[in-house]
């Protein structure tokens, strides 16, 4: 009975091991640099700004998440930044970029 509950034991520790590598590489998000132009894409009724973009150099445009970092870039209006963070997607499959750190790039 002792060695059936070893093997047992051992394949749920080997389960739980395999589960957590799995778990760590399916949410683990890589991080990336852009570099490019932050644009205003919404306001409210006193015209503050409330939503911007960020357009890289090749072209590609990623709604700015709302984030501590990303409000800080509201009001950096057609500055170039170069800024790391997560690229996603929102729910209308729109490209999104969750900045954890960025800085202005000289003119």
């Amino acid at each position: 009975m002792k060695r059936k509950e070893r093997f047992l034991i051992f394949g749920l520790c080997a389960l739980i091991s395999f589960s957590v590598v799995c778990a760590t590489n399916v949410f683990a998000a890589d991080k990336v640099t852009i570099t490019g132009t932050v644009y205003s894409a919404a306001w409210d009724e006193n015209d503050n700004v409330t939503a911007a973009t960020i357009v890289a150099g090749t072209g590609e445009e990623y709604a700015i998440v709302d984030n501590a970092a990303g409000k800080e870039l509201l009001k950096l209006e057609h500055q170039v930044v170069k800024a790391s963070g997560v690229i996603g997607e929102d729910s209308e499959g729109n490209k999104t970029f969750s900045v954890t750190n960025y800085e202005v790039m000289p003119e």
